[in-house]
């Protein structure tokens, strides 16, 4: 799964907007300041493939906004055109386009969509959440069902929205299994710590539309209770409770309480093994994660208490995970359970709680750990193992040290200003051509790759546009004393100028600005700079930017005409 184009007719404040990204990255960065659209893009997407997994071969359902869209799926070059009333759908190769009973039929959505859509979103909103509703409130009516089949729970959920609690879903999924393989075992020593796992608490709680208190699981069925029932039997001593919680500061509400307690990894192993066995199916981390879902999705499980063996400075700890730990673990294990699934994972900004270590390394363990399945097992160097290509991680940041190893084909830059270079005599070669001609908002390719820039090379570059990686305090005082000293040069100092250079000169010196060891060069820039009173700012406006970078160039280019006639007659 790869998205390849997209064109955005009108929503929210993506108008007429076009996209373009290299379909053979797996990662891609958006970066932009606040309300340039990154956010809003990955909803878009979203949406796009919340109604095509909604539409049937009878029925379609649109979003509210128009769109078009290439992307490849399953070695297929699919676009959906959707900027008239309906769906114009093409698959690249074929003479003939396929009907809407062949696309939306259940052996359609095998074919031409993604396996899995999977979003993160780190913030406190739950705009987002709310898109994902629909495709949740269908699992939720299957799988409470005494009749359910266990067979379709891999089409339930194509759409998924990650929450913190998915975290222990996915660390109770590795270490179910009799055989973890040997990257994600290195993955969970070598990044979060952790030797093993110690034991498991699953407090669950009777659902909103229980009506029976005397049954063991408050009357569920279905698949949360095949799943339950299972847990119960290997669980230490049951125990019901009737617990008072805070709903919030000003009220209390009493809950009923079921406590299912998992003494160790042995007995987990053992229950995992027994639940495959019950349901005829191999052992899969993806399988068994979504049975542990639909006990949260079915509003029965109120937390899961996970203690695990850690090792720091030697000694041998068991304790919870932290914040950034359950964020790294949920995001990086979900994509290890989906690889070679044809899924697009979108991620908002997931390196919130990271710290700079694990924002630093963020995209190498996606690069050296979303590989394909046989090789990881088998280990080997993870730089020479080639990247899932049937994944596409598109991720929202602000921080400079996720992108650093990054080259400028898998970063977009949102609310940049470029004119549209198209010769409108000739004719538009397809038809995202043609929308592209209307297109007044784009995401564009930086001109550099961040990889090998440095924080500050990538700070102060057109991805991020910071005049300087200096304090603003700083940064006004070293600007002022270069624009005197450049006046200086000149000898057009006055007395009150020339006290106020040398106290700034003073203090720069301390900070380690020191003239002395300024090119000669440079010192010929900054006389020739000084005479244009903006030099001495911080921050500029467009005209002024314009006129510091045309000027700017001017004088440099003088300049380096003066050094080479200098050096002609050296020689």
């Amino acid at each position: 799964m790869r998205i390849d184009k997209v064109y955005i007719e009108d929503f929210k404040n993506l108008k007429k907007f076009c996209i373009d990204l290299d379909a053979s990255q797996m990662n891609t960065v958006l970066l932009g300041q606040n309300a340039t659209g990154k956010s809003n893009f990955i909803e878009a997407l979203v949406k796009i493939f919340k109604y095509l997994d909604l539409s049937s071969e009878s029925s379609r359902k649109y979003p509210e906004f128009k769109y078009w869209i290439k992307y490849n799926c399953y070695e297929k070059n699919i676009i959906i055109d959707y900027t008239t009333n309906s769906y114009i759908i093409e698959i690249e190769g074929r003479d003939k386009a396929p009907s809407f009973k062949e696309f939306f039929s259940s052996e359609g959505k095998k074919l031409y969509f993604p396996k899995y859509v999977f979003t993160y979103y780190s913030g406190i909103s739950n705009r987002l959440d709310e898109v994902f509703w629909e495709h949740q409130n269908n699992f939720y009516k299957k799988i409470i069902r005494a009749d359910f089949n266990i067979e379709e729970l891999d089409d339930l959920r194509k759409l998924f929205y990650v929450k913190p609690i998915h975290s222990f879903f996915v660390l109770l999924a590795f270490f179910s299994l009799s055989k973890i393989e040997t990257k994600s075992k290195q993955f969970l020593f070598n990044v979060l710590g952790i030797e093993d796992l110690e034991s498991v608490l699953f407090v669950i709680k009777k659902a909103f539309w229980a009506k029976k208190d005397d049954e063991k699981f408050w009357g569920a069925e279905g698949l949360v209770k095949e799943f339950l029932s299972t847990l119960w039997d290997y669980s230490l001593a049951p125990i019901y409770e009737d617990k008072s919680v805070d709903i919030d500061f000003r009220r209390q509400e009493t809950q009923k309480r079921l406590y299912l307690f998992i003494k160790d990894k042995k007995r987990l192993k053992e229950f995992a093994e027994k639940y495959f066995n019950l349901n005829n199916e191999k052992p899969s981390n993806t399988f068994l994660f979504k049975a542990l879902e639909s006990t949260y999705i079915s509003d029965m499980l109120e937390e899961v208490k996970v203690k695990v063996k850690k090792r720091k400075d030697g000694k041998v700890t068991f304790k919870e995970l932290s914040e950034g730990e359950q964020q790294l673990l949920t995001v990086i294990g979900l994509l290890i359970f989906t690889r070679e699934d044809e899924s697009l994972v979108l991620l908002d900004e997931p390196d919130t709680h990271l710290n700079p270590i694990w924002k630093y390394d963020y995209l190498y363990y996606l690069k050296s750990l979303v590989k394909s399945k046989n090789k990881l097992e088998t280990g080997g160097n993870s730089d020479e193992l080639e990247e899932d290509k049937t994944t596409h991680v598109i991720i929202n940041t602000h921080d400079p040290l996720v992108i650093g190893s990054m080259v400028r084909s898998q970063v977009r830059l949102f609310g940049k200003v470029i004119e549209n270079q198209y010769n409108n005599s000739e004719e538009p070669k397809d038809r995202y051509e043609e929308l592209r001609r209307q297109a007044l908002n784009f995401a564009i390719e930086p001109d550099i790759d961040p990889q090998g820039l440095g924080v500050a090379g990538i700070l102060t570059s057109e991805m991020f546009g910071l005049p300087s990686i200096l304090d603003k305090t700083t940064q006004i005082k070293l600007n002022k004393k270069r624009y005197l000293q450049g006046k200086a040069m000149r000898g057009e100092l006055t007395q009150s100028e020339n006290d106020e250079y040398k106290k700034l000169k003073s203090e720069m010196e301390k900070l380690g600005f020191y003239e002395e060891s300024e090119d000669y060069w440079f010192k010929e820039y900054l006389k020739e700079m000084s005479k244009i009173d903006s030099f001495q700012k911080v921050n500029f406006t467009d005209a002024e930017k314009l006129e510091l970078s045309r000027k700017s160039q001017e004088i440099a280019k003088k300049i380096a005409q003066r050094k080479m006639t200098k050096n002609d007659e050296t020689n």
